[in-house]
């Protein structure tokens, strides 16, 4: 996936999140030179947009970091997964916490992807609590049917 791909597919999934309950505030995300929205969850494995740089230090700091040292023999050169959205997908946030509330965000797709495998997910107690995915979830367009069809199942009045 590659951050152009979450932008859409944030897109399509905003409309259903809240058909799913979550009532969390839903907002844009701003530019990412400001610093202030974060991926989440979201692993982003589209090398074209990881983040480089040099270090001088050649321990790897961030999960998923790669480094390979610079060709002209001063430091190191790193490339790591990307922190922050494109500007303008959509995000989901709200306060957690009790003594110390703290802001807590992530896109509308991992918020999304996260409930529907919660609900299509079977916690077996007597194989040792490995979990069974009792429907297919392995496409983003699995993950959206799942999630109209469990919007249509709350919609339905018991």
């Amino acid at each position: 996936m590659n951050l152009r791909t979450l932008k859409k597919l944030s897109k399509r999934a905003a409309p259903l999140l809240p058909l799913l309950g979550d009532r969390r505030e839903q907002f844009r995300a701003e530019h990412h030179a400001n610093g202030n929205n974060f991926i989440g969850g979201t692993l982003i494995m589209a090398r074209k947009h990881w983040e480089r740089g040099r270090s001088v230090h050649g321990d790897c700091i961030r999960q998923h970091e790669v480094k390979r040292p610079a060709r002209d023999g001063r430091g190191w050169i790193y490339m790591a997964p990307p922190d922050h959205p494109r500007k303008g997908t959509i995000m989901v946030g709200a306060m957690s916490g009790y003594y110390e509330p703290e802001w807590d965000e992530e896109t509308v797709w991992t918020a999304l992807e996260s409930i529907v495998s919660c609900h299509f997910t079977d916690w077996h107690p007597e194989h040792d609590g490995t979990p069974t995915l009792l429907r297919r979830l392995s496409t983003p367009r699995d993950v959206l049917l799942a999630a109209r069809d469990m919007a249509a199942e709350l919609a339905v009045p018991a």
